[in-house]
């Protein structure tokens, strides 16, 4: 009797053995799915904190405190962009060089260093193509002496492209800006900041820029517009 019964658990447990396992296998390769289908979304991206459309170049009309006298504006439709450093070499550099051969890139790429931080910094790109390929040896001082460099862009630029290093700080946008006369080719401005992701939510750039410290928000300014012909450039040089 009791021989029986233990070969009838044998049977059940030798026909559920391989449910049992085919369960085991199923659990596992639904882990491994989860695992090809879904990771964490972390690290390092861009958040684009500001675009702004250019309206135009110039320089305050007064000065303002706390900023160089020879500041250039960056006048954009939303905020005006203060270079406080590099700004008038930009404008010293160009009106000695010779405007046939610059070309000069519309995006104006800056970057923030912090999230809520009126500050930012980047390049001035453009292309000088003398028509040897090489600067004489004014050309090549001038560089120097205003801290030009080659572009280390990925992608491939050509004609060869530079870098002006620039700093400044985003104000309001200027009083006069209705008055000015706009540039005749669109130039663009981006500042971005480099956020770690993680899961939590972010919110979003338009909510970043609205809490963003402009200093000083009382400060709000004329601009004085610099014509193409006073950085020795004529509109066909800025294609």
């Amino acid at each position: 009797m009791h021989l029986k019964f233990l070969n009838r658990n044998i049977l059940i447990l030798s026909l559920c053995a391989p449910f049992f396992l085919s369960a085991c296998g199923t659990s596992r390769f639904a882990d491994s799915t989860r695992d090809i289908f879904t990771k964490d979304d972390s690290g390092y991206e861009w958040i684009t904190l500001v675009e702004d459309d250019v309206v135009a170049f110039g320089k305050p009309a007064t000065a303002l405190p706390d900023e160089p006298a020879d500041s250039v504006v960056i006048a954009g439709k939303q905020y005006s962009y203060v270079i406080n450093k590099g700004g008038s070499g930009l404008v010293q550099l160009i009106s000695q060089l010779n405007p046939d051969y610059i070309k000069i890139d519309r995006d104006l790429d800056f970057h923030a260093p912090a999230q809520n931080s009126p500050s930012f910094y980047g390049n001035f790109r453009f292309s000088y193509t003398p028509p040897n390929g090489k600067l004489n040896a004014k050309e090549a001082a001038l560089f120097k002496q205003y801290g030009v460099q080659p572009c280390s862009c990925e992608e491939k630029v050509k004609p060869a492209a530079f870098n002006l290093p620039l700093e400044g700080k985003v104000y309001p946008a200027a009083n006069n800006l209705a008055k000015l006369t706009p540039l005749s080719k669109p130039y663009h401005v981006k500042i971005q900041y480099q956020h770690y992701k993680s899961r939590t939510v972010k919110r979003s750039g338009k909510e970043v820029m609205q809490m963003l410290p402009l200093l000083p928000l009382a400060v709000a300014f004329d601009v004085i517009v610099l014509p193409f012909q006073a950085i020795g450039l004529t509109n066909e040089a800025w294609k």
